[in-house]
């Protein structure tokens, strides 16, 4: 995974730039190049964090480590597919940014569970009890952000575009927690077996 998690990083990287040098016009009306750009940057970041900040002692880790780097992977690639375009199905009547908030809340629920019992050695219900709790503020947080980014740099990122902000916020946690209940309920299943 470290091989693929370093490709990606420089695919973010790569495009970051092309969206930060090139001109406005190349783009889509709705692109926001330079803030784009520089997510792609932080997004590169955060695919090779995993392993700039936690070394991995024993066999177990290197796939904790594995797991969240995939995590990462998969959320931030999402994410960026739907920058890049896939919000607009919207206009047809999917909502990809619900499908995103879902997807990325049981991933990340998923990877902060078995994180937790790989990584600290954790029992399975504290593990599971930071997990939700972890995940739950995270999309608070997310909420929080998209509110600064249209207030502050003009992003509209909140509602669709600017508009319907409060019912889209609610939409967005109701599957938040939609995406924490099935990561739960399926981890919960596994155990068992």
């Amino acid at each position: 995974m470290q091989k693929i998690g370093r490709i990606i990083a420089i695919l973010f990287i790569v495009g970051g730039l092309i969206l930060i040098i090139g001109k406005k016009i190349w783009f889509p009306e709705f692109y926001n190049p330079i803030f784009m750009g520089l997510m792609g940057f932080v997004s590169a970041f955060l695919v090779v964090s995993s392993r700039l900040f936690l070394k991995p002692k024993n066999q177990q880790q290197e796939k904790v480590l594995d797991m969240i780097q995939t995590g990462m992977v998969f959320g931030l690639v999402f994410s960026a597919l739907g920058a890049l375009g896939l919000f607009q199905l919207y206009k047809v009547g999917i909502q990809y940014d619900k499908i995103l908030h879902f997807l990325n809340s049981f991933i990340l629920t998923t990877i902060v569970i078995r994180s937790y019992e790989g990584w600290q050695g954790f029992g399975f219900e504290k593990s599971l009890s930071f997990s939700v709790m972890i995940v739950f503020s995270g999309g608070v947080v997310w909420e929080m952000y998209e509110f600064l980014g249209d207030t502050l740099i003009g992003t509209q990122m909140l509602g669709y575009y600017g508009q319907l902000a409060t019912k889209d916020t609610i939409w967005d946690m109701i599957m938040n927690w939609s995406g924490i209940i099935l990561a739960v309920t399926g981890v919960k299943i596994l155990k068992k077996k």
